[in-house]
């Protein structure tokens, strides 16, 4: 693992008035356009952040290239920090990047969103309250040509129900919701998240593979701590979604789409829920319904309804009872170095004003 800066590693500049420093962490890989663009964005900030920390990743030398060629577009108070990871993986190299930066808020931004010009600012001036310990905002995704998405009127929003179900629709909103008022959620989604850093203490690494729903177990630490967790309307990213990870059906590699996720999810339940109860019905969620994608046994018919191949399906079922089992174990393992604050459990309502 080696770690290089484009610009001396001086201590961060010092914020102006009683604005907390802020750091932005971008790992890269394989997008080096993309980069350019979300460099660009963040080079024309209202609120200049203190330190963007770029991390390539393997031997993607575009990427790096990519990296030093914006280097030119940061100055005081800015410092353009460029990390390099071996091994790909989004979860260590936010690690990284996290120990390498010393900004007062963490916030992240995926290589292929455009920040608005006041992506930052909207940042820092929701977590002038102190109880707040996260701050996400949605995304407008775009096709490669440009389109952009359909319109989605989805809710909730960043929820995660009380049977262990994680409920996103964080993206796409019609332009009107931009005006609406600032809610509490569960989770965020890290295309547009940031966090104090005294709210949590690092990416959870032992996810597997493509480390999904890290960020639903960082905001959960949040809460651990007795924060609230907050999705701000009108802080909307340009998205170009290219990462087929994310795609539905059941092309691809099925093992990092489908069975990862599911351990991943078992592990999060198993290490962030308290109360006995919750516990129990998320037990019996997990493993006994599951979701059309990764079915347990009372939504097996209803996968091999959407996707066909009934023999694959059950195979690929028995692949997630598996999974799940052993998120699971090792989800309540990780609980034991874990105290929770307060139960985040608890069903959260719409923020006022």
């Amino acid at each position: 693992m080696t770690l290089s800066a484009a610009t001396p590693p001086d201590p961060v500049a010092p914020s102006s008035g009683d604005d907390p420093s802020v750091s932005v962490l971008i790992p890269s890989w394989r997008r080096p356009e993309r980069l350019t663009a979300c460099l660009q964005s963040l080079a024309a900030q209202s609120h200049p952040p203190n330190e963007v920390a770029v991390v390539w990743q393997g031997q993607d030398e575009a990427t790096r290239d990519a990296a030093y060629d914006a280097a030119s577009w940061f100055g005081p108070p800015t410092r353009l920090l460029i990390l390099h990871h071996p091994i790909p993986g989004i979860v260590p190299a936010e690690n990284l990047a996290l120990e390498a930066t010393r900004g007062d808020l963490v916030l992240l931004i995926d290589d292929d969103a455009v920040a608005p010009v006041d992506w930052v600012a909207r940042h820092v001036e929701r977590h002038r309250d102190p109880q707040v310990g996260a701050v996400g905002g949605p995304a407008r995704n775009h096709f490669p040509d440009g389109t952009p998405y359909p319109i989605r009127e989805n809710e909730p929003i960043g929820r995660l129900n009380c049977w262990g179900r994680v409920i996103g629709n964080m993206y796409d909103h019609p332009d009107t919701w931009r005006d609406r008022p600032p809610r509490l959620v569960d989770h965020l989604v890290g295309y547009n998240l940031s966090l104090k850093r005294t709210a949590f203490d690092r990416f959870e690494e032992r996810l597997k593979p493509y480390w999904q729903l890290f960020e639903l177990e960082v905001c959960l630490q949040v809460r651990a701590r007795g924060l609230r967790v907050l999705f701000d309307f009108g802080n909307v990213v340009r998205h170009h979604p290219t990462n087929p990870t994310y795609a539905p059906g059941r092309n691809g590699d099925l093992n990092i789409k489908v069975v990862n996720p599911a351990h991943n999810l078992a592990f999060i339940l198993a290490k962030h829920t308290q109360h006995p109860f919750d516990l129990l019905r998320r037990i019996c969620w997990t493993f006994g319904v599951g979701t059309s994608s990764e079915p347990g046994v009372l939504a097996l018919p209803w996968s091999i309804r959407r996707h066909g191949h009934p023999w694959t399906e059950m195979r690929l079922a028995a692949q997630i009872a598996r999974a799940r089992w052993e998120g699971w174990r090792a989800g309540r393992a990780a609980r034991a170095a874990v105290t929770p604050l307060t139960d985040h459990s608890t069903p959260i309502t719409k923020m006022d004003g």
